[in-house]
């Protein structure tokens, strides 16, 4: 990477991220600037009420006589080149769960549905021995591959849908030979969709490659598993009504002034709603949408369309070199909206696809470690309870989902499942809201530098930044009285793009080079009062960043997903958890008689209610090398607490009532 250098570029490590603090130096959450004050009620956390930092709030519980499940060691085996996700499985209720096998070796041979029988759907009904309430709802999906010349250039997209609600959604292992990988979700939150019987359909959404060489089937297998409420157990206090926005799990969104959206009734006692939202590239211009650059700086300098630039075209008909590289520029974001009024955002997962371009497949990068979130993709969940009083008005809303960029075309698809409380003690709320700042918010900010000196080489660096926040509050009247809300989100977005390129037609490693350095972060702070007193306070502090140095030939990546959480309601200790998932992946396709590939990766959960789960992983040469489990432990053993979150999914607190 030596013709980098001089260039004006900094990388900072992604183990040294600043994490957006949760508590202020008092202990507290801080106020929103600006905002009313309330009563603060709010259980001691230490001899002195005060909140240390994380560590401190571990050991302050870990003592107590909290049950906790020992988790059972993984089947990775040292040398073998299969899948090893080192995601921590989702911890189980206590007691014997009702099995709900929906199907079992669905063969797919094309993009799109299997048949089941002479449908492309299956049907689906509750368990008849386990009525409900549940304690727990588990969604298990096997998928393999058995030859590498599987249909599809990408598997961008694989969902389970029953009723409408995608249950599962991920992206496929790519390799070079069979493999085979497994994914859990805690999908307990959608609880309602699966008490009644009904249709649910598999879909594998992929680039197909035509030729009657690549006809090698994916293979999939389903199963559900409830776990009926007991005494250590209890029923969680889930939503009471689910609704995806479309019946076929997600939607297209192709433009940002195209959205996606649907038209909704719902019912008129709503207390308390969210969207959970999912957000991911399809085989096209935004595969690897944060090193897209400009349409204007790709018109200007056409040596950044250079073959070997990261970009998803195919090879052309006679199979050589085709112009790469993608528009639009690299900033994408979410945006959520009622009736056309701005409702929420959400940040978008820079998910890696190990297919860097055409010319360069790549694909061993992924074997047999894959990225952070490439195999189970997890949704954003966004508070709308400041609407809830207008959602529960009885007339039709339009929810709607698009996606901004800095560019005039997007390429993804997009699902938002809505998720309903309902007061049981009266048939109509009322109420509205009284403060969105949300309508204020600005475009990202884009300079570059990028030039061509007299060799004819074009340089330079390209930075993306923004920064959103915005308030959200409302309240809703009762049977319990008058609940107010305030939603408060931050996002920051800072893109930073060094690009070296030069004769469109030559064929060195080194005729095009880029380095990513990517921060995307979400910091989120909501509470709820009834009557004046403190009823909800939660934090969630969000970071994801990505590092990418590549070349034709040679990629090295480092990623991170890192998630601060705190919650409280009234009743209980404060609840406290962090995760961080780190991934340091490099890959040589030239070197001394055969490529080269290496991979570190470490994912680690702890909560205050005594979970510690630590995975740490290796591979070399494809094949895994090392794997430990349980380090820094208790006994050198993983631990979870039954209703944790150790995959990072949306945690409400649902087993502690509200």
């Amino acid at each position: 990477m030596s013709r980098l250098a001089g260039m004006q570029w900094s990388v900072v490590a992604c183990g040294g991220v600043v994490i957006v603090a949760l508590a202020s130096q008092s202990g507290k959450i801080s106020e929103a600037a600006g905002s009313p004050q309330r009563q603060h009620v709010r259980p001691a956390t230490s001899a002195d009420g005060k909140i240390r930092d994380m560590q401190g709030a571990f050991a302050a519980t870990e003592s107590t006589a909290i049950p906790l499940q020992d988790m059972a060691a993984a089947s990775a085996v040292i040398g073998s080149s299969d899948t090893v996700d080192i995601t921590p499985a989702i911890p189980r209720a206590s007691g014997t769960p009702c099995v709900v096998e929906l199907f079992r070796n669905a063969e797919l041979a094309e993009p799109g549905r299997p048949f089941f029988g002479e449908e492309q759907s299956f049907p689906y009904a509750p368990p008849a021995a386990c009525p409900g309430p549940w304690a727990k709802v588990i969604v298990k999906v096997a998928l393999q591959n058995d030859s590498p010349s599987a249909y599809g250039d990408g598997l961008t997209l694989a969902q389970l849908v029953i009723g409408g609600v995608p249950l599962y959604a991920g992206g496929g292992q790519f390799d070079d030979r069979p493999t085979h990988w497994r994914v859990e979700r805690d999908v307990t939150d959608y609880s309602a969709v699966l008490h009644s019987a009904g249709e649910g359909f598999l879909e594998l959404r992929a680039s197909p490659r035509y030729s009657d060489r690549f006809r090698s089937p994916y293979r999939v297998s389903a199963t559900l598993l409830f776990y009926p409420a007991n005494p250590n157990n209890r029923a969680q206090h889930v939503p009471d009504q689910v609704h995806s926005l479309t019946p076929r799990g997600f939607g297209e969104v192709l433009a940002p002034a195209s959205p996606f959206s649907a038209s909704v009734e719902l019912p008129r006692n709503i207390e308390r709603a969210y969207l959970d939202v999912i957000a991911q590239p399809r085989y096209g211009n935004d595969l690897h949408w944060f090193s897209c650059l400009s349409a204007e700086l790709l018109a200007e300098f056409p040596e950044l369309t250079h073959p070997y630039a990261i970009g998803p075209a195919r090879l052309g008909l006679e199979g050589g070199p085709v112009p790469q590289g993608c528009s639009g520029g690299s900033f994408r974001e979410v945006r959520v909206s009622i009736d056309g009024q701005p409702a929420g955002l959400a940040p978008v997962f820079p998910k890696v696809h190990p297919q860097f371009s055409a010319s360069w497949g790549s694909t061993p990068l992924y074997r047999p470690l894959p990225t952070p979130r490439a195999l189970g993709y997890l949704p954003y969940r966004v508070d709308l309870t400041p609407f809830a009083a207008l959602l529960s008005d009885g007339s039709p809303h339009v929810i709607a989902l698009s996606l901004d960029s800095t560019g005039a075309t997007v390429d993804f698809d997009v699902s938002g499942t809505l998720l309903l409380y309902q007061d049981a003690g009266t048939r109509q709320i009322t109420g509205q809201v009284t403060r969105n700042t949300l309508t204020a918010i600005s475009a990202p900010r884009v300079s570059d530098n990028i030039h061509r000196n007299s060799a004819g080489e074009v340089r330079g660096l390209v930075t993306t930044q923004a920064v959103h926040h915005y308030d959200l509050e409302g309240f809703v009247d009762t049977s319990r009285g008058r609940i107010e809300t305030r939603v408060s989100r931050t996002f920051s977005f800072n893109n930073k793009q060094n690009v070296y390129a030069r004769d469109p037609a030559g064929t060195a490693d080194d005729a095009y080079l880029m380095v990513i350095d990517l921060d995307t972060r979400a910091a989120a702070v909501t509470r709820q009062w009834r009557d004046g007193t403190l009823i909800v306070e939660d934090a969630d502090t969000l970071v994801m960043p990505l590092i990418l140095d590549y070349q034709f030939g040679a990629a090295n990546m480092h990623q991170t997903v890192s998630l601060r959480s705190e919650r409280w309601r009234p009743g209980i200790a404060r609840y406290y958890a962090r995760l961080r998932h780190e991934a340091i992946l490099n890959y040589h396709a030239s070197g001394p008689g055969v490529p080269y590939w290496q991979s570190t990766q470490s994912h680690l959960f702890r909560d205050s209610y005594g979970s510690c789960h630590t995975i740490n992983a290796s591979s070399d040469g494809g094949v895994l090398g090392t794997y430990d489990e349980g380090v820094d432990c208790p006994d050198g053993r993983n631990r979870l607490f039954w209703a944790s979150h150790p995959d990072g999914s949306p945690d409400d607190l649902s087993w502690a009532g509200r």
